[in-house]
């Protein structure tokens, strides 16, 4: 399940994108399975793969984009708590303190959400990676064929 305060930041994204006047990429409407040998793909649907992994790797990145913008105010949300409670102790040494902030349960529970959000992040930069090589495969694959054909043409 995705973290409240990551859909709330991702809102807050859409709204920020609409006042600066900007489209946010959307989502492929439909699936389409990467070919297993681009060379033998026609070039209408190589055209459509290109548009295809184009569009996801828009959509991909602005959704690593939010995650990591969420992982930002975390973190900061994180550090602000930590250093209210570190300095509400008072007459204990900095040790002490440090230890008694770190064994509370929400200071436990913030530090488990930006390790949950750090974690979503690695998975979809993952699948970000997965979807550049596509289409940097389909765009490479377009450019052989037109070099090709100038050769041939030329």
């Amino acid at each position: 399940m995705v973290d409240q305060k990551v859909i709330e930041f991702g809102q807050h994204s859409k709204e920020l994108m609409r006042a600066l006047g900007l489209v946010a990429p959307m989502k492929p409407k439909q699936d389409l399975v990467f070919p297993p040998d681009l060379s033998r793909v026609d070039d209408d649907t190589l055209g459509m793969h290109l548009s295809y992994w184009s569009n996801a790797c828009s959509y991909a990145h602005q959704k690593v984009s939010v995650l990591e913008g969420a992982l930002v105010l975390a973190k900061s949300e994180y550090e602000q708590e930590y250093d209210l409670r570190l300095y509400a102790k008072q007459g204990l040494s900095i040790s002490e303190r440090k230890i008694l902030v770190g064994a509370s349960v929400k200071i436990r529970e913030m530090k488990t959400r930006i390790a949950v959000i750090e974690a979503d992040l690695k998975i979809l930069k993952a699948v970000l990676v997965g979807y550049d090589l596509k289409n940097s495969a389909v765009s490479r694959e377009i450019t052989r064929r037109n070099n090709e054909r100038n050769l041939r043409d030329g």
